[in-house]
């Protein structure tokens, strides 16, 4: 305890946790009391971390707690603070103005539209600023100048459209800056000028179709540059001027149709180029000419047919290349290419694949110029022609061999040349296609995916509409019962009709005509035998139908009659079998009866 008179009251009880004691003779004393002003202070730390947030020494977290503005209790000496998926929608001016400690700010993934030019007051100590995956459309032209010690601001993944002139003015410590994916259309004129010190660049994913001549001027330490999935239709090395230190730069997956060089100076720094995915369809002689040290280029899937002896000589540091995924023209044009990649040590892509000529299509390049002989030199034959001495003394004269295919080596050329000819003709081309092996793996396949996607249908249609199956095949058996009655009804009525004796007469007096015998009359037995009887024969009709018995003529008058009646005959026939005198008529046609009333009637 220190003690201490005073002559007059004072009280800073509320301020530090001090007591007055009053004394004898009047006199007062201060009573300090420091381990509580101890505790004080550390109550008052333990207060700094505010509500929802973890607090790691001077570190705040108040991440995913959907917080709408800047928690107001956060100490004073805090250096990092992350603000990471919440729901802040705007930045106010001197938000941050009471952590005048702070070093690193995470603000992305929440909804910020609006930053305020001040926004960033009072926090100049600070060196790492992440603003991605917001929602920012404009930024004004001063809203950086408050933290000049910046060295990493990430911007990417917002809605930027125009960068400000003096967007980046100030920031001489910047090493990196991220702008992939915004919406940009162009970059305006030495907007980095004062980023002397930066490092890393990404402008990609952006709409950039095309770059001023001094848009990176003052970046002299830049190192990596990405521009990739942008809408350049062309490329000028000299748009990159004096960027002597940088040693990547990536453009792939634009439009570029065409790249030309157009620098009076060597970029010997530049190691790494990636132009893939591009519409690049022909390379001119001195385009790689400026990069002596290249190291890695990767061409894939252009529109490449071919490359010029002239532009693989300038690739004298390659250690590694990619050209698969374009349009190789496999005939003499390959040739310099596929002798330089033969004797390449580096690290090469193998899957080139020739698009033509037909008979090659599907071929790897590789395979097709030594089945083919392609590349196949022979030594020009001696003629009666003066020889004329060839422009560069250093190459032997040489002349293309015929592209001759195997298949072609069969036919019969003659045993002389002709005096008149100097090089040999050319060999017909075969009027086929050669089938390469992927072409029956990708039909097969092609078959297989086809059966499959038709019996998934049919499953799915029977998952899906039971009832309209289960109809389909009651209708369908009711169709087969249906044919078996009609069947099972032909088979019971043949029987029945087989051995009827039908007696047709040609007039409507069957009576008379069955009794007397007068009148034509035809006679059918078993449905095989009709005959015709004249007057002569007609008399002995007559006598041989009275020698039969009593139960054959009744028999054969109920037929007359049941034939007279149409279709009732079939119906009276039946009621007489099923009379009781039924079982002797049909006792009577027995087999016997049948071939006796035969051989009466012929």
């Amino acid at each position: 305890f220190i003690c201490q008179p005073f002559q007059r009251p004072f009280f800073l009880s509320d301020l530090a946790g001090f007591h007055v004691i009053k004394q004898r003779g009047g006199s007062r004393v201060l009573l300090g009391l420091l381990p509580l002003a101890l505790l004080a202070g550390l109550a008052g730390a333990q207060r700094a971390c505010p509500k929802s947030c973890r607090c790691d020494g001077k570190i705040v977290y108040c991440e995913s707690h959907a917080f709408r503005d800047i928690p107001h209790n956060i100490s004073g000496g805090s250096q990092g603070l992350s603000l990471r998926y919440n729901s802040i929608q705007k930045l106010k001016s001197h938000q941050f103005a009471g952590l005048n400690q702070l070093i690193w700010l995470y603000l992305d993934h929440n909804y910020i539209s609006s930053v305020d030019e001040d926004a960033f007051q009072g926090i100049r100590r600070l060196k790492e600023l992440i603003l991605s995956s917001n929602k920012i459309t404009h930024l004004h032209n001063k809203t950086f100048h408050p933290v000049p010690n910046l060295r990493n601001l990430d911007l990417s993944y917002n809605k930027l459209q125009v960068l400000q002139a003096e967007q980046f003015k100030g920031l001489r410590k910047l090493l990196i800056l991220h702008l992939r994916s915004n919406s940009l259309k162009t970059v305006p004129i030495r907007v980095f000028q004062d980023c002397r010190n930066l490092d890393f660049l990404d402008l990609g994913y952006n709409r950039l179709r095309s770059l001023s001549r001094n848009a990176f001027a003052g970046l002299l330490k830049l190192t990596e540059l990405h521009l990739e999935h942008n809408q350049f239709s062309k490329i000028n090395f000299a748009h990159f001027p004096r960027l002597f230190n940088l040693r990547s730069i990536y453009l792939q997956w634009n439009r570029i149709r065409s790249i030309s060089q157009g620098l009076t100076w060597t970029w010997s720094s530049l190691h790494n180029l990636d132009l893939s995915g591009n519409d690049i369809a022909g390379v001119e002689p001195g385009t790689f000419q400026c990069l002596p040290n290249l190291q890695k280029l990767n061409l894939d899937s252009n529109k490449l047919t071919n490359i010029s002896q002239e532009t693989i000589n300038t690739w004298i540091s390659l250690i590694s290349i990619t050209l698969s995924g374009n349009m190789w023209e496999c005939t003499r044009s390959i040739c310099p290419l596929f002798n330089w990649l033969k004797n390449f040590k580096g690290n090469k892509e193998s899957t080139m694949i020739c698009a033509g000529p037909k008979h090659i299509q599907g071929e790897k390049v590789s395979d097709a110029v030594e089945t083919y002989n392609i590349c196949a030199e022979i030594q020009v034959v001696a003629t009666e022609r003066p020889y004329q001495a060839p422009k560069t003394p250093q190459r032997p004269v040489f002349i293309p061999k015929p592209t001759v295919s195997k298949l072609e080596s069969h036919q019969p050329t003659s045993a002389m040349p002709s005096p008149s000819a100097d090089i040999p003709t050319p060999a017909v081309e075969p009027e086929y296609e050669h089938v390469s092996f992927h072409k029956i793996i990708a039909g097969s396949v092609a078959l297989f995916l086809s059966v499959a996607m038709i019996l998934l249908v049919i499953y799915v249609s029977w998952k899906r509409y039971p009832a309209s199956m289960k109809q389909l095949q009651q209708h369908t058996l009711m169709k087969r019962r249906r044919k078996k009655a009609r069947e099972s009804e032909r088979q019971m009525n043949s029987p029945l009709q087989e051995y009827y004796v039908d007696y047709k007469p040609t007039n409507s007096e069957t009576m008379d005509v069955s009794v007397n015998g007068s009148g034509p009359c035809t006679y059918t037995i078993s449905g095989s035998r009709e005959c015709e009887r004249n007057p002569s024969e007609q008399r002995q009709s007559r006598f041989l139908f009275q020698l039969l018995p009593a139960r054959e003529k009744n028999l054969m008058l109920s037929l007359g009659r049941a034939a007279e009646r149409g279709s009732r005959g079939a119906s009276v026939l039946q009621d007489q079998r099923n009379s009781p005198h039924g079982s002797k008529h049909e006792q009577v046609l027995t087999p016997q009866r049948r071939l006796r009333l035969s051989a009466l009637l012929n």
